[in-house]
């Protein structure tokens, strides 16, 4: 497995190009971007591709550890501490008979830093998977392992990686972080009395990592001898004659167990040579690398979409608290009582020179005039509101069916209009220069920009040129199918006297009976990177009515693709678009239960007074409690704060208000214990740190200091 475990970089280092805006719509198909183009520095770059380039392991090492030295803020420190971490394995295994525990500890260590910055790196989490395995740190090698096949699953290709040899890499670390369970599995189960039970869960990893590469001789070798502690000779004699053919270093071992199942089945009628050459057959099940691409959709999911009408017939309270959400209220209609803006016949927004670019009226509706780069002015009427809770943007229909939005937007909270575009984009965006707006472009069309989480079963047409800007949709805003599923077929049933569906998953699905994974993933259509687009047969975007599932199985674009301006050089999440990635960063999320319908519902009916939608908004802490019931009656214990303050708050240390919403501070929801090593590094700035969000006259050292207290 050595050659799967030094498995090089496979993100960065390839592609230079201007990344894209964080918000910026981009198809599945296009080409990604470089983390190495958020690098002024040309030193810097210089410095990162020398080690980078390097081969000799230990010159490799060092160079990447005088990249460290000399540049400790660098938006390249995790991949710098991923090469690092390859580089020390690589020594430690220069010798092949006597690995070097030392340098095993330091790969160990560079690589954990290097995953406290981005714990997406898939090929990095299975080093440290078969690392921990070798070094017996089971929990570890199981925790890492199944964060790699997560994420592998989760995440499209690196931008420098062909589609053919990604797939080729994508089964070898899959198989890779199969055998890292299966060595985890199998030393505690071979060392316990009678460790079937860890046995089994080994053989099960280990039938998983031969099935995605069946050529690796180091797998067979292990399922041989966890199939002979099983009693399963048969089946091992097979993998351990297929690797005596298959490894030098392994034969020896093989064929010693091979004669233990010789011995064993009293086969002296045979010589032991012709024993081994009659063991041709292995089993290797193709079914578990399915990615089930011929399942076929239900019932439930071939009766298609009700709409919302029919839901209130017998969920009436829940459609009632609905139709008061904001969800409900995405996307409207013009309607006067509708408007948020302030559209007084003085209103206008001006650029930074002072001068009017857009001016705000009424007559028969409110509409905006607005400043092109020649002078001209041009008129646009509101013809739909967009959001109604902190900020509301407006679109105007075009002729030809298309809406685009108005380049500003009214801001609720500090009540006034805004450049929205101008704040979250990287620089350079064509969508944030207003006088760019009356061309119409494709940058600010709404369907093919907005509408994929504003508006209800998106589908692009397939009769126009453009099809994603003149997109159609079932329902404006976003209604109980979105999250449910399409429910034509359970109204029909519900109607007959007939029962709900039995499976939780299957429409309309029951959030309390589902994993928290397909629940999170759920909301995750919407409340993740929003630019992601794909298509169904029938040009359904981002869902479908012709597979298994009503929600596509989609990707996310590797975190690399997308402007620094979106993270904190610690590594988290600095824009709201992010916020289900931060949450599934959680341990709360990765090793409990927890989901987003932990904490909110949409169906509560308080929602003019609880714009968050949160469960327990007069008592936040029981958010926490529920699972953490442990500190309930201690809470000053534990918080080191009085209790009644908000400083004893648990989201006020957990989830601190650090991310841009729409010109406030939202909270991030990446749950983890707050610390302050990262902030020393790179500041309060760009790792900031809970404590000293109160404590404002204190500096990071102080506040590593006081959670070392904890």
């Amino acid at each position: 497995m050595r050659q799967l475990l030094v498995l090089g970089l496979l993100t960065g280092g390839a592609v230079i190009a201007c990344a894209q805006d964080s918000d910026t719509v981009i198809f599945e198909s296009h080409a990604k971007f470089s983390l190495l183009s958020q690098v002024q520095n040309p030193a810097e770059r210089r410095a990162f591709f020398a080690a980078y380039n390097a081969t000799a392991p230990a010159a490799r090492h060092a160079l990447a550890e005088q990249f460290i030295r000399s540049y400790p803020q660098s938006w390249l420190l995790s991949e710098a501490y991923d090469i690092a971490a390859r580089s020390s394995l690589d020594v430690a295994q220069s010798d092949v008979a006597q690995s070097d525990l030392a340098q095993l500890d330091r790969a160990l260590q560079e690589g954990r830093f290097s995953l406290r910055l981005l714990p997406e790196n898939a090929t990095l989490q299975v080093l440290m998977a078969n690392l921990e395995a070798e070094k017996q740190q089971f929990a570890e090698a199981e925790s890492s392992a199944q964060d790699a096949l997560e994420y592998l699953d989760e995440f499209a290709r690196p931008g420098n990686i062909s589609e053919s040899e990604w797939h080729r890499k994508q089964a070898q670390l899959k198989a890779a972080a199969y055998f890292a369970l299966g060595r985890a599995y199998a030393a505690q189960g071979l060392a316990k009395t009678p460790g079937s039970g860890l046995l089994a869960e080994s053989m099960d990893a280990l039938n998983r990592a031969v099935a995605w590469n069946p050529d690796d001789p180091e797998i067979s070798y292990l399922r041989g001898i966890v199939g002979l502690r099983l009693g399963q000779s048969t089946k091992a004699a097979g993998d351990l004659a297929f690797t005596a053919r298959r490894s030098d270093r392994l034969r020896a071992k093989a064929l010693a167990a091979l004669r233990l199942i010789y011995r064993n089945n009293h086969l002296d009628r045979i010589s032991f040579d012709r024993f081994v050459a009659s063991q041709k057959h292995r089993e290797i099940d193709k079914s578990l690398r399915e990615e089930h691409a011929d399942w076929k959709p239900s019932e439930a999911i071939r009766g298609g979409y009700a709409g919302p009408e029919p839901c209130k017939t017998c969920h009436t309270a829940e459609y009632a608290n609905w139709r008061q959400t904001g969800m409900a209220k995405m996307f409207r209609a013009y309607q006067p009582e509708n408007i948020l803006g302030d559209f007084s016949s003085h209103a206008e927004f001006k650029d930074p020179s002072g001068e009017p670019v857009v001016r705000m009226g009424f007559d028969s509706r409110p509409y905006f005039q607005i400043r092109d780069a020649s002078g001209g002015w041009h008129k646009f009427h509101v013809d739909y509101t967009i959001g109604s809770k902190w900020q509301q943007a407006y679109a105007t229909k075009t002729a030809d069916g298309r809406f685009q939005v108005i380049p500003i937007q009214y801001n609720v909270v500090k009540k006034s209009w805004v450049n929205y575009w101008e704040i979250i984009d990287a620089p350079g965006s064509k969508r944030a220069v207003i006088s760019e707006f009356p061309k119409l472009l494709e940058v600010t069309n709404y369907q093919e920009n907005c509408a994929i989480c504003h508006t209800s079963q998106l589908s692009a047409s397939a009769e126009t040129e453009a099809p994603t800007q003149h997109a159609v949709f079932k329902q404006p805003g976003v209604d109980c199918e979105m999250c449910h599923g399409p429910s034509a077929w359970h109204v029909k049933q519900m109607r007959a006297g007939g029962a709900g569906p039995v499976n939780p998953t299957e429409p309309p699905v029951d959030f309390r009976r589902l994993s928290n994974r397909e629940g999170v993933r759920v909301c995750a259509q919407c409340h993740r990177q929003s630019a992601i687009r794909q298509f169904g047969e029938n040009n359904e975007m981002n869902y479908s009515s012709k597979t298994a599932g009503f929600l596509l199985k989609t990707w996310d674009r590797p975190y690399d693709a997308f402007s620094r301006l979106a993270f904190y050089k610690d590594g988290r999440f600095r824009e709201t678009t992010f916020i289900a990635e931060a949450f599934t960063r959680s341990a709360c999320y990765r090793r409990g239960k927890a989901q987003c319908a932990t904490c909110h519902s949409p169906h509560l009916p308080d929602f003019s007074r609880n714009l968050t939608s949160l469960k327990f908004r007069n008592n936040p802490d029981e958010m926490c409690l529920q699972c953490h019931s442990e500190y309930r009656h201690q809470i000053a214990r534990h918080t080191h704060h009085a209790a009644g303050s908000e400083a004893s708050r648990c989201v006020e240390c957990h989830m601190p208000r650090i991310v841009n919403a729409l010109l406030f501070q939202a909270r991030s929801h990446q749950i983890e214990i707050p610390t302050a090593d990262l902030t020393e590094r790179f500041g309060q700035a760009e790792s900031p740190n809970a404590c000293l969000l109160c404590h404002g006259d204190k500096d990071p050292q102080w506040a590593e200091q006081q959670l070392q207290k904890w």
